[in-house]
């Protein structure tokens, strides 16, 4: 008796598995592009090392890999290499740093770029403003170049006490002690153990903050002491930069007495 095909078993369940594969398949990715528009956040393109390079080292496009990240947060981080400067501006180029694996590639690593130091990169609505800080207090190498700070410093209350206030936030640090990202063996990039002071970024206009901040110093007691700031998590607009709005009555004139003094009758 001549043998049987074997027949294909549940062969209706097979199909109605197939279909519901691809209504998932579906469902998901018009619940993905949902969520992409809702969010309707901006992208860019970036690039990390992928691995470790020393000053002097000349980049290759193979060192180099490409991340798409969120606009904002590239902001947040400071001034990347994107897309349409990396052939021109890093490839084949001298690194003028220490970089580690997976750090993000920026315009000042490079010796074609940001020739004349820090300042290159401010827009004209920012300077550059030294501020003492605490030496014991300060956070030693875990600050670095790029990093953002909040100030922190104590003020005189119309009691006559004083009082510790969180005075201004989210300051970029473009040098730590005086050393800059290009002090070699002594680079801030590094960290450095002890300073007393830091050199940040900050606005000139509409408020005038280095002028406010100029004026409210002179009512300080003792340097100020500084917070590092979470590098991927700025504070809300309004906050960032600016001097915290009851502490703008020290902003408008300085204190009478020297530096580290106050006019206890003025506030």
């Amino acid at each position: 008796m001549p043998e049987e095909a074997p027949a294909v078993q549940n062969w209706r369940l097979l199909i109605v598995a197939c279909v519901l594969g691809l209504v998932v398949m579906v469902v998901y990715n018009i619940h993905i592009g949902k969520v992409r528009r809702g969010l309707d956040v901006a992208m860019v393109t970036a690039y990390r090392y992928n691995r470790n390079l020393e000053i002097g080292d000349k980049v290759a496009d193979e060192d180099l890999d490409r991340v798409e990240i969120a606009k904002k947060t590239a902001d947040s981080i400071g001034r990347l290499l994107h897309e349409n400067d990396k052939d021109s501006m890093a490839v084949d180029e001298k690194i003028t740093r220490d970089v580690s694996k997976g750090d993000f590639v920026m315009w000042g690593h490079f010796t074609t770029v940001d020739s004349h130091g820090p300042a290159s990169s401010l827009s004209k609505d920012m300077v550059q403003i030294t501020i003492p800080v605490d030496s014991k207090k300060a956070p030693g190498r875990v600050l670095r170049i790029g990093n953002h700070v909040n100030i922190l410093g104590m003020l005189p209350t119309k009691q006559g006490s004083f009082k510790t206030y969180r005075i201004i936030e989210w300051l970029k640090v473009v040098a730590i002690g005086g050393q800059t990202d290009r002090g070699g063996t002594a680079s801030a990039e590094r960290g450095m153990r002890s300073y007393s002071t830091i050199t940040v970024e900050m606005q000139r206009k509409e408020p005038d903050v280095s002028l406010q901040w100029s004026n409210l110093e002179t009512y300080l007691r003792g340097p100020a002491i500084i917070e590092i700031c979470p590098s991927m998590h700025p504070p809300k607009k309004g906050v960032a930069g600016t001097i915290a709005i009851d502490l703008i009555p020290f902003t408008t004139k300085a204190a009478v007495t020297s530096a580290g003094g106050y006019d206890e009758g003025e506030y």
